[in-house]
């Protein structure tokens, strides 16, 4: 550096020499981005606290309100696990619909993202798949608990009243 200094005030005296290096000018260009990630990050973890908070309290109430026909099932014969089954496809297919429409959309946007970037990468459809293989397991994990839990009550609780 000291040589391209005199150098440099060699041939342009006037001039005043200011060095900068080039991973300290990237970093400065894509310090907006990294903090536009965490703060995604952030929010985007906070949907998913809150999507899974609605679930739970959708999935109790659905099947609180279906308590009764739990329990005439369970008299009439069924077994936990097609109580579950049951309870479970509603849900699923719910999370197929919105599979299917949340899935070009999420496509397109980060699409128009990636093409501000000089270096850009392609979507890979297996992340697309992965989220939804697990929003499906979260989903039947948390109503497979709560319908396990109402499946395993005595029937004559839930019929006592009625």
């Amino acid at each position: 550096m000291n040589a391209v200094t005199e150098i440099c005030q060699k041939f342009y005296p006037s001039e005043v020499i200011e060095f900068s290096f080039l991973d300290s000018i990237l970093q400065q260009r894509y310090q907006k981005d990294y903090k536009t990630f965490q703060l995604m990050g952030f929010f985007a973890a906070l949907a998913i606290f809150l999507a899974c908070m609605g679930l739970l309290g959708v999935s109790t109430f659905i099947i609180t309100s279906k308590t009764k026909e739990i329990g005439i099932r369970k008299v009439n014969g069924a077994k936990v696990f097609e109580i579950i089954q049951m309870l479970n496809v509603g849900f699923v297919k719910w999370i197929a619909i919105a599979f299917v429409i949340a899935t070009p959309l999420a496509y397109y946007a980060m699409s128009r993202w990636l093409e501000s970037f000089a270096y850009r990468t392609e979507l890979s459809w297996w992340v697309f798949a992965l989220s939804g293989v697990l929003t499906v397991i979260i989903v039947l994990s948390t109503v497979s608990w709560l319908t396990y839990r109402a499946a395993r009550r005595n029937p004559v609780e839930s019929l006592r009243y009625e």
